[in-house]
């Protein structure tokens, strides 16, 4: 079984520079786009295999989905949009800029300490682990085996299911980056085994020309490599 885990194209809540985790905004021109791009590169590693398709019922993550449906052929009535998959609720964090949580809530930093985030009046790290489990527990693990799996979903949702579904302990997820829009994660797992492989961590050089301007600077934060780190687990 091949697991895809996809970020949601860019949204008109992306494009304002402040923090949006529960707000729903649709896709912009630029994240249609995004979202046939990845269709297309998705498209191309499923070669016709059937799928089940997953999303939040955020209308970025559904819109996303949909458009990598129609690249692969799956009927969209076929998607199930679970409250697992939504975005962290960052509570009095929504809406504020970058630079007004810095000097509102300093000690809270979702790169490197999302490990042990407690968002105020919203959700924290474990309330989103917590729900992430409930998702894999209801549909990959009493799902349809021989089916490959697309998840879309939002950044810290996923970075939180990519670390659970890895077995990794908690701490590492503050060493895993930010997924570009429409970046996506693939999975492997053996019939019979327990254990996913990694094929790809955060791939978007399907992106080219419509990748985000300056992702270079807020994505990528991560002082240690993430998969290197795993062997440390061993």
């Amino acid at each position: 079984m091949r697991l895809y885990l996809v970020r949601h194209a860019e949204s008109y809540g992306n494009i304002n520079g402040k923090i949006i985790s529960t707000t729903d905004f649709e896709l912009t021109e630029k994240g249609l786009l995004q979202s046939q791009r990845v269709g297309q590169k998705i498209c191309a590693q499923l070669k016709g295999a059937q799928i089940s398709a997953y999303c939040s019922p955020l209308a970025r993550a559904r819109q996303t989905l949909l458009e990598i449906l129609r690249w692969t052929g799956t009927d969209p009535s076929a998607v199930t949009e679970s409250p697992f998959l939504k975005e962290m609720d960052l509570g009095l964090l929504e809406g504020m800029t970058w630079d007004e949580r810095r000097q509102n809530y300093p000690d809270i930093d979702l790169d490197e300490k999302l490990s042990s985030l407690r968002a105020p009046e919203g959700e924290s790290y474990q309330d989103v682990k917590n729900r992430c489990q409930k998702f894999i527990d209801e549909f990959l693990e009493n799902g349809d085996q021989t089916k490959d799996v697309i998840i879309v979903s939002h950044g810290i949702t996923l970075r939180i299911l990519t670390n659970l579904l890895l077995n990794r302990p908690d701490e590492d997820i503050n060493f895993l980056n930010w997924m570009e829009n429409t970046a996506f994660t693939e999975l492997s797992r053996e019939k019979g085994h327990q254990a996913y492989q990694v094929i790809r961590l955060s791939d978007h050089s399907h992106l080219g020309e419509l990748k985000t301007a300056g992702y270079e600077t807020w994505g990528l934060f991560a002082r240690r490599d993430y998969l290197e780190m795993a062997g440390n687990h061993q």
